[in-house]
């Protein structure tokens, strides 16, 4: 009974002993696998820690560069450019936002239009609009800002005075809460109805004549809805391209981002503030890689100490098997 008893403790402490030599190899691999992950993380953390936004100064701080610093957004730059506001907007007009392909990043208000003056066709199944005559720009200004009539658009395109008559002597304008405002018709309202339309088409013209004559794009529209940083990050990695074009809606040379920074036009910086969140998410994912190791080393502490008693009990019963066969003589010769 004590050699079968024994026997039977043997194998069993045999079993349990390849079971916790296993978890100890898995740990382990576990381990080395955190180690590797924390060097990662490093990498990661001053990979961010010098990244570079791209940034503009507006009312006293810095401001993460976005669509509607860079093309607009319809209505409400339109408004404010006829009250004389340019705050938030860019100080060079013939700088447009493109993609690496050279085509112009279209918002979906601006697609819209030009798929009603272009027709629904002018677009893909993904998001990108070919070239297009420029003669459509005075519609397309039309459908921007629909107080002033296509031809108003044209006349002041082609440096002509404005040659639209009006209706019973008054011409109507919308503001920006939507208010109908009659103006009438003398020489000195004619001017100032040229004024804004100068306005309106020194900010848009160049926008709609790169479009016109390189192509343009929808396809980054979700992405800057949901991420506030796309722009910016976009014209970091060269996903976004700034082109600033000619007279005629050619891109000129050379108009790499660095020429934009060192013309003053957009700011590359890295903000303190992003710093400060990037320390702090690398600090949370170290004490979180940390808490795991300290876990794990518990964890084959206490495997290793079972595996040393296991290999003392198993050298015990190995030799009580070895005292309990040396009383039987297997010699029957």
């Amino acid at each position: 009974m004590c050699l079968a008893a024994s026997q039977s403790r043997y194998l069993f402490l045999t079993g349990r002993k390849s079971d916790v030599e296993y978890n100890i190899s898995i740990n382990s691999m576990e381990k080395m696998a955190l180690t590797r992950q924390q060097s990662d993380l490093s990498k990661e953390y001053y990979a961010k820690l010098k990244a570079k936004t791209i940034s503009y100064y507006n009312n006293g701080q810095y401001n993460m560069m976005d669509y509607g610093y860079l093309m607009g957004n319809g209505l409400d730059t339109i408004s404010k450019l006829l009250k004389g506001d340019s705050s938030g907007m860019k100080k060079d007009n013939s700088m447009v936002l493109t993609d690496s392909n050279g085509l112009v990043v279209m918002s979906d208000r601006y697609a819209g239009i030009l798929q009603s003056v272009l027709g629904s066709g002018c677009i893909d199944g993904n998001g990108r609009g070919g070239t297009f005559s420029i003669d459509k720009i005075p519609e397309i200004l039309h459908q921007l800002w629909g107080s002033y009539s296509a031809e108003d658009f044209k006349d002041v395109i082609n440096n002509k005075t404005v040659s639209s008559t009006w209706e019973g002597g008054a011409r109507t304008e919308k503001t920006k809460s939507g208010e109908v405002v009659s103006t009438g018709g003398t020489q000195d309202n004619t001017d100032t109805i040229s004024s804004k339309l100068e306005t309106i088409v020194n900010y848009f013209y160049p926008i709609f004549q790169a479009a016109a004559m390189n192509g343009w794009t929808t396809e980054y529209n979700k992405e800057m809805e949901h991420n506030s940083s796309y722009v910016s990050d976009a014209l970091v990695t060269g996903i976004f391209q700034l082109e600033q074009i000619d007279t005629a809606g050619a891109y000129k040379p050379d108009s790499s981002l660095s020429y934009f920074v060192t013309s003053g036009l957009v700011l590359e910086r890295t903000d303190s503030n992003v710093r400060e969140e990037v320390t702090a998410w690398y600090n949370s994912e170290k004490e979180a890689i940390s808490e795991k190791e300290g876990w794990l080393d518990l964890e084959i502490s206490d495997l290793s100490t079972e595996l040393e008693a296991i290999n003392t009990e198993m050298e015990s019963i190995k030799s009580i098997i070895q005292d309990s066969m040396n009383v039987f003589d297997w010699c029957t010769g």
